[in-house]
């Protein structure tokens, strides 16, 4: 090496050696001291540099084409690197200089100043890959344009905010109107052209496609997934939202609401004499206003196990039994499911990081191992409640085919919004502005593409709606038994038998 490249490379050791991002610095050095030749990162780094190893290596190759010649003869070399929009220029002095360039890229990509939220685009959109079959699930061209969502609190701040209530409790006069409402939104879903993307078929599409790396990171070949990450709640939220809109639309009914599939709640109890309303009766059944075979939000594909009426959903699935799960009674499933809620509500869930999943952004490869970045309840009672009702409902591409889905995710969205309110941990959203600006593409009920933010899906109230308050004390009370114990607090009698196959943290893949 020269004295003009050692200079250089003092140079940029140095800029890297200032940043106050400690990761960075190590990183940046330990690479430096570690790789005398350009090499493919490993272990722990790996993730996060897959995405610039691509122009590196195209770097190598037309270093080794050039003729070396005197160290002060130029050869220019642009190299560009897409990064929170910025378009990179590396002049090259000569080959000895290649990994003064490979540390200085890792530092640009570590580095929090230079990142940047996550947008979607359906222009480039690729075929995507899941359950071991590639999935052809792109949206529909668009040529109109594109409309920023407004929050419609903003719209119309004195409207009265929807109710989502629990199926469970729902009167027998309620049952019967939601049953036909939902009859009459879904046989027109259904029979809408495939190609309008307000059909049912098309529901399925947008989830297989934000699900399965169909869609890519602009100007990259990045693939992106919404799932084992901090997008996995906000993306839901709004999927569900702009999923009732349209059904408020189809009905001619502004207030209709997608009440949610309680399964959480395993016992029923009486109401508190604190209470204001809410429903105290026991959910975790498959509910009936989804389970009857003459009606459009039937599906007929679901597991027997969905229409064993007196069989409870069972949360404690693992990914080895995904593809026929055992078939638990009450007495097996019931400690089951409050021990994996606890542990994804209140041990596991207790942190920002631990609920809500890891950071995505900009750069980032597509999370496939859950056990990285995802949230804890995606992984546990969201990821079981799937695969327990099966069919289509239970794949990542197919499983918003189902209109229990949209049911099953109005649950999840109401543990995110009674997170914050859990006692123990530190319970709040990221403040991070790679979270709060991360972007996704929804259709409204008019077939306009609307851009939202995950900023703008923080405040239910906002967006016009809130939930049913339900038996949530039912797993946030439970304690973990030590030995054959009766839990007073849930009247559930829990043998260690029962719970001996549980294993936490649990592993599971994304639906």
């Amino acid at each position: 090496m020269t004295d003009v490249d050692r200079e250089s490379v003092c140079n940029w050791r140095s800029a890297a050696s200032d940043l106050t991002n400690k990761e960075t610095t190590t990183v940046a050095n330990e690479l430096w001291i570690s790789s005398p030749e350009l090499q493919t990162p490993q272990s722990t780094t790996s993730n996060k540099l897959k995405s610039i190893m691509t122009p590196i290596h195209e770097a190598e190759r037309t270093l080794r084409s050039t003729a070396e010649g005197p160290s002060s003869s130029v050869v220019q070399l642009n190299i560009s690197l897409q990064h929170s929009a910025k378009m990179v220029t590396i002049p090259f002095y000569s080959s000895s200089v290649k990994l003064m360039l490979f540390t200085w890229m890792v530092v640009i990509l570590l580095s929090p100043s230079t990142a940047a939220p996550i947008q979607i685009t359906f222009d480039g959109c690729i075929p995507g890959f899941a359950n071991n079959e590639t999935q052809y699930c792109c949206p529909p061209k668009y040529n109109g344009t594109i409309v920023d969502f407004i929050p419609e609190k903003e719209l119309n701040s004195s409207k009265p905010l929807r109710v989502r209530k629990a199926l469970q409790c729902l009167s027998k006069k309620e049952q019967r109107e939601y049953k036909a409402k939902l009859d009459k939104a879904y046989t027109i879903l259904r029979n809408l052209p495939e190609d309008d993307p307000r059909s049912l078929h098309q529901h399925g599409i947008l989830h297989c496609a934000y699900g399965t790396g169909a869609l890519v990171q602009p100007g990259t070949n990045i693939t992106i997934d919404i799932h084992f990450s901090w997008l996995f709640y906000p993306f839901h939220r709004w999927f569900v939202y702009f999923h009732e809109r349209i059904l408020q639309n189809i009905l001619e009914d502004p207030e209709f609401s997608i009440h949610f599939w309680n399964w959480d709640n395993g016992a029923t109890v009486r109401k508190p004499k604190s209470s204001h309303g809410g429903c105290y009766k026991v959910g975790h059944f498959l509910p009936q206003v989804y389970n009857d075979s003459s009606t459009a939000q039937y599906e007929a594909q679901r597991s027997y196990r969905a229409v064993m009426s007196d069989l409870p959903v069972d949360l404690s699935i693992i990914p080895e039994e995904r593809a026929d799960p055992p078939l638990r009674t009450a007495d097996v499933a019931l400690p089951r499911n409050v021990a994996s809620m606890y542990v994804a509500m209140m041990l596991n869930g207790s942190t920002t990081r631990g609920f809500m999943g890891g950071e995505y952004r900009v750069g980032d490869t597509q999370v496939l191992d859950p056990l990285t970045r995802a949230g804890s309840l995606e992984v546990m009672g969201h990821a079981s409640g799937h695969w327990w009702v099966g069919g289509p409902f239970g794949l990542v591409q197919t499983s918003a085919l189902d209109p229990l889905f949209f049911a099953h995710h109005s649950n999840i969205d109401r543990l995110w919004n009674n997170w914050y309110n859990l006692p123990g941990g530190e319970r709040k959203d990221y403040d991070d502005p790679d979270f709060l600006n991360a972007e996704y593409l929804f259709w409204d009920e008019t077939a306009t593409l609307r851009r939202v933010t995950v900023r703008d899906s923080l405040s239910i109230e906002a967006l016009g709606y809130t939930y049913e308050k339900a038996n949530d004390a039912y797993w946030i009370n439970y304690v973990l038994p030590v030995n054959g114990t009766t839990n007073s607090t849930t009247n559930v009698t829990t043998s260690t038998k029962a719970l001996e196959e549980v294993h936490f943290p649990m592993r599971w893949n994304k639906v």
